[in-house]
């Protein structure tokens, strides 16, 4: 089934882990994909290759970076229909006494900055074009925080805001905007941490297993199609439950 039939798509942070996998996904369900990367050139490269996609280099924390992606994904597949804000920050763990200002404003640039960036360059095509659909990203953090990670945690939580406000805002051109919050997901960085962590995660999720980026991708995918139609404002976690707890 091709849920996504000559839909054209920027997934940002598309290089690897999670981004990877809704690429791939959207590409699977007809959609021409822009992957989007920063440092991952010859991750996004292969990728690009592997689903007849574009590859595109930005750093999403400069704006003329931003305007420069924007353009160049539209002179690649001629108008953007979906746009998944995957890409993101993430700081090291530390404590609140070890934190500064300074850190909670360079997390707030990497993560909310960097979707805030692209969603003012891509809303004004979506308006011309008679709609589309913004797919941000949450976290589970938010209802769970944990300790060390206070302004990663911070700048999702005004990811969601924006979300919900731009929902009401961007409703009557027919751009509808939701998010999604997963849970610890198998990726890179997940499996940088030690398997007690990754067993502690697992043992108090209703499911009793971490989020796979596949079931990201998913959820992703029902909000980028008609299925999702009348969906707006909404954020849905892939957790396994854990954010209910």
């Amino acid at each position: 089934m091709s849920l996504l039939l000559n839909k054209s798509v920027i997934v940002t942070g598309a290089g690897r882990g999670i981004g990877s996998s809704i690429a791939r996904l959207f590409a699977a369900n007809g959609a021409k994909v822009v992957v989007h990367f920063n440092n991952s050139a010859e991750a996004a490269a292969r990728l690009a290759a592997e689903i007849a996609g574009t590859a595109i280099q930005a750093d999403l924390r400069k704006q003329e970076h931003v305007e420069r992606l924007v353009q160049e994904a539209l002179a690649a597949v001629g108008n953007i229909d979906i746009l998944v804000n995957n890409a993101a920050s993430f700081s090291h763990a530390a404590s609140s006494d070890d934190e500064t200002w300074d850190d909670y404003t360079e997390e707030w640039n990497g993560v909310f900055g960097t979707t805030y960036r692209v969603i003012t360059q891509v809303a004004p095509v979506m308006k011309e074009q008679g709609g589309g659909r913004i797919i941000n990203f949450g976290a589970t953090l938010i209802q769970r925080p944990a300790s060390g990670y206070g302004a990663h945690t911070c700048a999702k939580a005004a990811v969601l805001a924006l979300t919900r406000n731009l929902a009401k805002e961007l409703g009557p051109f027919r751009i509808n905007v939701n998010a999604v919050s997963p849970g610890m997901t198998l990726t890179e960085f997940t499996n940088s941490l030690s398997p007690a962590d990754r067993e502690k995660v697992s043992a108090i999720t209703p499911l009793r297993r971490l989020a796979t980026p596949d079931d990201v991708a998913n959820v992703c995918l029902f909000l980028a199609s008609d299925m999702a139609a009348f969906v707006t404002g909404a954020n849905i976690s892939p957790d396994g439950g854990l954010a209910q707890l």
